[in-house]
C-alpha cells in the first residue's frame, strides 16, 4: 500500500496528478487555501483547507507536516501538484508506469533503511543517465517522502521561500540523518516558475534572489554558494559532499 499522500496546491484544480491518483484508486488529500476550495469542488472529498490564504508554500508545507504528525503517520508523500507522469528507467530509457508502481517501488528502497529522514523520486530528465539505483545524501524535490518521527523538530522556513525544500533537506542532513533518492524511479514536472498557478507569481517577483542570499547566510560558504545560470537566473549551488565527507 502506498504511504499517505498530501498535495499542497494553488490554482491548479485541473492537475493531471489528481486525475491519475483518482483513476488508480490511490487515496490522497489536497491542501488548498480557503479562497480556492470552490475551484477544487470536483475533488471535494479530498480537500484539506488551510486556516489562512496567501501565506506561501512554507506555510502550506508546515501545515502538511503538522497534519501528518497529528495523524500518527510513520511516512508520508508530499507531492507537488504539477507532476504529470511517473517513470521507471529500463536500459537507459524512461518507461511510463502507474503512480502506484513508482511510489511503492521507491518505498521499498528506503522504508526499512535506518536513519533515513527523507526520500524522493528523481527528475525524469536525469534518471535515464543514472548508473546507480539510489543516491545517498542529496536533494529531495517535488516527489518527496518524509519520515515523521525523524523530522519532528524540523520545519520549512519562510525566509528561504523558493528554496525551502533544499533547506529542509539540509536540515535533515545537518542533524545526522540520511536522505535517499530513487534514481531509476522518476517524475515529470515543468521547470520551476514556468507554468501558471503554484509559485508562478513568486518566481516572477524576483524573490528567488533574496532566498539564495539567505541560504548562503544560513549554511555558510562551505555548503552554499550563489551562482548565475546561463538563462540569467540566480540560484544556489549546494555542496552535498560536505555531508558525505563528514
Amino acid at each position: 500500500m502506498v504511504f499517505p499522500i498530501l498535495i499542497p496546491s494553488k490554482k491548479r484544480p485541473g492537475s493531471k496528478l489528481f486525475a491519475q491518483l483518482k483513476s488508480e484508486g490511490i487515496p490522497f488529500n489536497i491542501v488548498v487555501e480557503p479562497q480556492d476550495c470552490n475551484d477544487y469542488r470536483s475533488y471535494s472529498d479530498h480537500l484539506l483547507p488551510l486556516p489562512e490564504n496567501d501565506r506561501g508554500l512554507a506555510y502550506s508545507r508546515n501545515f502538511v507536516l503538522n497534519y501528518a504528525r497529528a495523524s500518527g503517520f510513520d511516512w508520508f508523500w508530499m507531492l507537488d501538484d504539477d507532476i504529470s507522469k511517473f517513470y521507471k528507467t529500463i536500459a537507459k530509457r524512461n518507461v511510463p508506469i502507474p503512480a502506484k508502481e513508482c511510489l511503492e517501488g521507491a518505498e521499498g528502497l528506503f522504508k526499512d533503511s535506518p536513519g533515513v529522514a527523507q526520500s524522493a523520486l528523481e527528475y525524469q530528465q536525469f534518471s535515464w543517465g543514472q548508473a546507480k539505483p539510489v543516491y545517498i545524501n542529496g536533494y529531495c524535490d517535488v516527489a518527496v517522502c518524509i519520515n515523521v518521527k525523524r523530522t519532528k523538530t524540523m520545519s520549512y522556513r519562510q525566509q528561504v521561500e523558493l528554496k525551502e525544500d533544499r533547506d529542509f533537506t539540509l536540515q535533515c542532513l545537518s542533524k545526522g540523518f540520511r536522505t535517499i533518492r530513487a534514481c531509476h524511479l522518476a517524475f515529470a514536472a515543468p521547470q520551476n516558475g514556468s507554468n501558471d498557478g503554484g509559485l508562478f507569481d513568486v518566481y516572477k517577483s524576483g524573490r528567488e534572489r533574496q532566498s539564495v542570499d539567505e541560504m548562503c547566510r544560513l549554511w555558510g560558504s562551505s555548503i552554499c554558494k550563489p551562482i548565475t545560470k546561463k538563462n540569467g537566473r540566480r540560484d544556489v549551488k549546494i555542496n552535498w559532499r560536505f555531508f558525505k565527507d563528514s
